[in-house]
């Protein structure tokens, strides 16, 4: 639920009793140096004041009445102090974190364009300095981040799959290779065939619970743990392998509120545990080429040809079709199934109609796709 004015209102008075409250710490800490040290001024200890920030305010989430994920909070901590470590390096020394002006923000802006940082980590950081500015009360200190770049494109994310991630655009084999996990991990194994088969996220895999996220008709699962946002949503069976990866995960989980991780560890726990066997079995980037994450792009690829019975525009398939309001109201749904609100989103799994040229798996030969209206 986004924050009423109201609430955002009380969300300002707070963080001004916070900041206070910091700055008072930090004027009682210099007085106590100096009279200890014959009144030698005392040095700005801005770590302490940046930790005791974020430990009040870092897992409040931007602009809706709720906390942010573990992993949100930790981004955030690790970039704020890299941002201020990083302005010591090109040699400015704010002594407090209530002193960073517009200049120190150009600064860093400018080093990271530099340094050839890719448009998603310039948009992470802008985002949350930004979420910064509004704590310590300097709310239109941040400015939209084309004006810090130098060519302002390189702060533009490309949403658009220029390349087909599924793990059979890389030639694998991946029943042989889920296969083989399996035979070292079964559960890492049956969260695989849960991501290829359904298309959950990691996170969703783990904590699926297949007795209980079956829907009584039999015909749908229910997703719901492990979620992104907390975004539920309903998944239709519609093919007999996503029946038999069911009929595994329940055997495996006989109670009703077993998950699919191992009930041994944690949420952290399994997380690393999945991450350890892909790495293992070389599911990553760096050496196969693809990583859990492209079974997803299988799972929308392959339902975007079920329901329009054509290949998306990224496998070669005829990207007039992609626009039209019938397909629309395809995409629409393998969004929701994907766990999406925005039908935009799915064309990072299977490109879109936008003018780009593309080779055709079947044929070899290059497809010039026409501009898409509007979605």
């Amino acid at each position: 639920m986004a924050l009423s004015e109201q609430e955002k209102s009380s969300r300002r008075r707070y963080f001004q009793k916070v900041c206070r409250d910091i700055r008072q710490e930090s004027a009682d800490i210099a007085a106590t140096y100096s009279q200890t040290h014959r009144g030698k001024p005392a040095r700005g200890d801005w770590k302490r004041e940046l930790s005791r920030l974020v430990g009040k305010l870092g897992d409040l989430h931007a602009t809706r009445v709720k906390k942010v994920s573990l992993s949100t909070l930790a981004s955030r901590r690790e970039i704020l102090f890299m941002c201020f470590g990083t302005l010591r390096e090109l040699g400015f020394k704010p002594q407090s974190i209530f002193s960073i002006g517009s200049r120190h923000v150009q600064a860093l802006f400018s080093h990271w364009e530099e340094n050839g940082l890719s448009a998603s980590t310039l948009q992470t950081r802008h985002t949350i300095l930004t979420t910064f500015s509004e704590w310590i009360g300097k709310p239109g200190l941040i400015q939209p981040l084309g004006q810090y770049l130098k060519h302002p494109a390189n702060g533009k994310r490309t949403y658009v799959a220029q390349q087909d991630k599924s793990w059979s655009a890389q030639n694998l084999l991946t029943d042989e290779l889920i296969a083989a996990v399996s035979n070292y991990d079964k559960r890492v194994g049956i969260q695989l065939k849960l991501i290829r088969a359904f298309g959950l996220r990691r996170k969703e895999a783990i904590c699926f619970r297949p007795h209980f996220c079956l829907e009584p008709d039999g015909q749908h699962i229910q997703v719901y743990q492990g979620t992104k946002g907390g975004r539920f949503r309903v998944i239709p069976i519609s093919n007999e392998q996503q029946r038999e990866v069911l009929a595994e995960a329940m055997a495996m989980c006989p109670r009703h509120i077993d998950h699919v991780g191992d009930p041994d560890n944690n949420l952290e726990q399994n997380i690393r545990r999945l991450q350890y066997v892909l790495e293992r079995f070389g599911i990553t980037r760096a050496k196969l080429g693809v990583t859990a994450h492209g079974l997803r792009h299988e799972y929308a690829n392959n339902r975007y040809r079920q329901l329009t019975g054509e290949e998306s525009p990224l496998r070669g398939g005829d990207p007039r079709l992609f626009s039209l309001e019938s397909t629309k109201l395809k995409r629409r749904q393998v969004a929701e199934e994907l766990g999406h609100s925005r039908i935009s989103v799915t064309t990072a799994y299977y490109g879109s109609a936008r003018s780009t040229r593309q080779t055709n798996p079947a044929s070899g030969n290059d497809i010039q796709h026409t501009p898409e209206q509007s979605s």
